[in-house]
């Protein structure tokens, strides 16, 4: 079998420009990745209108998530938009901005209930993993399957134990 001539990344960059069923997928992948954002930032926005008001101004919940998580003022509303209908990124972005310690006393009960009746794997692993983010493992011990996220608990004990500098 002949081995075929090595192509340099220009002359291959080339070739897709001109080849139409790549393009055409690139054309439907843009579009489905256009549509997502709208979706999202059309559903994100009466959130962002109240942390803003709440003294908590982002331009997405990611922000939060980006930054190590919510502040005291963010918290309530956040807690308030987990029990409404939100798309699936938004609320993973919820969720994952209450992962802090100072979230304990107003959210842990509400993701421990959130976890107990959540049905999708993905799902109660982003509960999960909040909850072990603010709570120990004796905490939370008593919830079926969080034996099956207990490496998330020794990963925040680890980062709790830490001396303070």
């Amino acid at each position: 079998m002949a081995r075929s001539k090595s192509v340099t990344a220009e002359e291959f960059a080339r070739s897709l420009a001109t080849d139409p069923g790549y393009q055409a997928r690139m054309a439907a992948q843009a579009a489905a990745t256009e549509s997502l954002e709208r979706s999202c930032a059309d559903d994100e926005a009466g959130l962002l209108e109240e942390l803003g008001a709440a003294g908590a101004p982002v331009t997405s919940v990611y922000d939060f998530v980006n930054a190590g998580g919510a502040p005291p003022a963010a918290i309530p509303t956040l807690l308030a938009h987990l029990r409404q209908q939100h798309h699936a990124r938004i609320w993973e972005g919820i969720v994952r901005s209450l992962s802090v310690k100072h979230a304990h006393d107003a959210a842990l009960l509400t993701l421990v209930e959130l976890y107990r009746v959540e049905e999708s794997r993905d799902r109660r692993w982003v509960l999960a993993n909040a909850i072990s983010s603010m709570a120990t493992f004796a905490e939370v011990a008593h919830l079926d399957r969080i034996n099956e996220y207990r490496p998330l608990f020794r990963q925040s004990l680890k980062h709790r134990s830490r001396p303070s500098a």
